[in-house]
C-alpha cells in the first residue's frame, strides 16, 4: 500500500502543475496582444484609463488596476529611505501598450507590480477578459472541427 505522503504527492503535483500563476497569466496576456488590432484589444481588455497620440501612426494605450489591500506586513527598520514590505504583493500595475498603424506592438508593465512570488502579477487582470476570449474562441473552434 502506497505511503500517505506519496499519494498526497501524486495528488497535489498535478493540481499545482495546472494552476497558472498571476504572473504566467500576465506573461501569457502580453504575449497574445502582441499583433493584436487595436479593436480587438479594446473590445476584450476594455477602453484604455489614458491614451496619448505619440506621432500620426503610433498611439499610447495606458490600463491601470490599483488594489486597496495589498496584505503583508510593512517593517520599517531604522534604514535610510525607510523600511520594506514582506509577504504582501505590489500595489499598481500600469500596462502601457504602444500601437502602430492600429496594430500592437510593444507592451510594458510598469508601477509597484511585483507579487510576494513572481513579477508582474498585479498585471494579470488587465489582459485577463483577452485570454478568456481566446479560450472561448478556441473552445468554439475546436467543438466546430470535431462535428
Amino acid at each position: 500500500m502506497p505511503k500517505p505522503s506519496a499519494l498526497l504527492c501524486a495528488t497535489l503535483v498535478p493540481l499545482v502543475g495546472a494552476c497558472a500563476s498571476d504572473n504566467d497569466l500576465a506573461q501569457r496576456g502580453r504575449a497574445l496582444i502582441l499583433g493584436m488590432d487595436a479593436k480587438t484589444l479594446q473590445t476584450c481588455a476594455g477602453i484604455p484609463t489614458r491614451t496619448t497620440q505619440l506621432n500620426p501612426q503610433t498611439e499610447l494605450y495606458s490600463y491601470e488596476i490599483k488594489y486597496e489591500n495589498t496584505g503583508g506586513a510593512q517593517i520599517t527598520l531604522p534604514l535610510i529611505g525607510g523600511g520594506f514590505k514582506f509577504g504582501g504583493s505590489g500595489s499598481y500595475c500600469h500596462a502601457l501598450v504602444r500601437v502602430v498603424d492600429g496594430k500592437v506592438v510593444g507592451i510594458n508593465f510598469t508601477g509597484d507590480n511585483d507579487e510576494f512570488i513572481g513579477r508582474e502579477g498585479v498585471c494579470a487582470p488587465i489582459f485577463r477578459g483577452c485570454l478568456r476570449a481566446d479560450e472561448r474562441s478556441r473552445r468554439a473552434q475546436t467543438a466546430g472541427g470535431a462535428g
